[in-house]
């Protein structure tokens, strides 16, 4: 038997478990933050096992990388597990303690006997677990935080543009669930206008015009040439709104904001860092 399957069950992830199915939620629907905390697929235990099992099915693992523990499983078996997992988390600070995902533990899972796979998800079904924003800034929200050992934080950001999202995810340590414009409507969307071109009647003038016109393009090829929303995309701007989920260690996050909040970062990444920053603080001094 696998190490991963022989330190930790399912139950070790109950607490984490909505915010795989949130994370997935966001890259399937166009709704903001209210909606989510409403979407029955998140809030509800039936619904949400049977939305994660569907993922499962589908072998969709990167949305499970967002609900994540640490435990006591000796230096040696810490070691192993470090060692050839990736992502898990180790720290010889704390020499028999490993940090794992639910992504590892259903790979593992899936690997060793998919009966047992497949009895995880049924037994996710009785975990009524809620989620509770724990602090809201801007664009930025704090899901969830773990402060011991390295720590844990799910991150939802919204309203940025996909060319600050594409900066974001070069931070590779990090766990990412996107928007996805394959699978969600641009319709009603917007493309993010930076500051500098606001200042500028004409400059935003002319980014309106550029903004309605490939939306025009866009609807044209979804419904009048029947185009696939995943090519039509293609004539989108790089600026276009977006959302997207972010959850890892607090070294990781503290390493993304040293290098972020920083005069020679893009403005609305900094401010996304600035905004990670003050959320962290205020909460991380709470739960000492």
């Amino acid at each position: 038997m696998s190490l991963i399957l022989s330190n930790f069950s399912i139950e070790d992830f109950r607490i984490g478990i909505p915010f795989s199915s949130f994370g997935a939620r966001v890259c399937y629907t166009s709704g903001d933050l209210d909606y989510l905390l409403q979407d029955p697929r998140i809030v509800e235990k039936e619904r949400r096992a049977e939305f994660l099992s569907k993922l499962g099915n589908y072998k969709h693992f990167s949305v499970f990388a967002h609900s994540f523990v640490y435990k006591e499983v000796g230096e040696w078996t810490a070691l192993r597990i470090a060692a050839t997992k990736f992502k898990s988390v180790y720290n010889p600070d704390y020499p028999d303690v490993i940090g794992i995902s639910l992504r590892h533990y259903l790979e593992e899972l899936l690997n060793s006997c998919e009966e047992d796979y497949y009895r995880a998800f049924e037994r996710i079904a009785e975990f009524d677990t809620e989620i509770e924003i724990l602090g809201k800034e801007e664009n930025t929200v704090l899901l969830s935080l773990q402060t011991d050992y390295d720590g844990w934080a799910v991150f939802y950001i919204d309203g940025v543009s996909r060319n600050m999202t594409h900066q974001l995810v070069r931070h590779t340590k990090l766990n990412f669930s996107q928007r996805s414009q394959r699978y969600v409507k641009e319709d009603e969307n917007y493309t993010v206008i930076p500051p500098s071109i606001e200042e500028s009647l004409q400059a935003l003038e002319l980014a309106k015009s550029i903004d309605n016109l490939s939306q025009a393009i866009y609807n044209t090829f979804v419904y009048q040439f029947k185009i696939k929303r995943e090519d039509a995309r293609f004539i989108l701007p790089s600026g276009r709104r977006t959302s997207i989920v972010v959850s890892g260690t607090l070294t990781d996050f503290y390493d993304f904001i040293e290098k972020r909040d920083n005069t020679h970062a893009q403005w609305e990444i900094r401010r996304v860092a600035q905004q990670m920053r003050r959320l962290l603080e205020e909460n991380v001094k709470s739960k000492d």
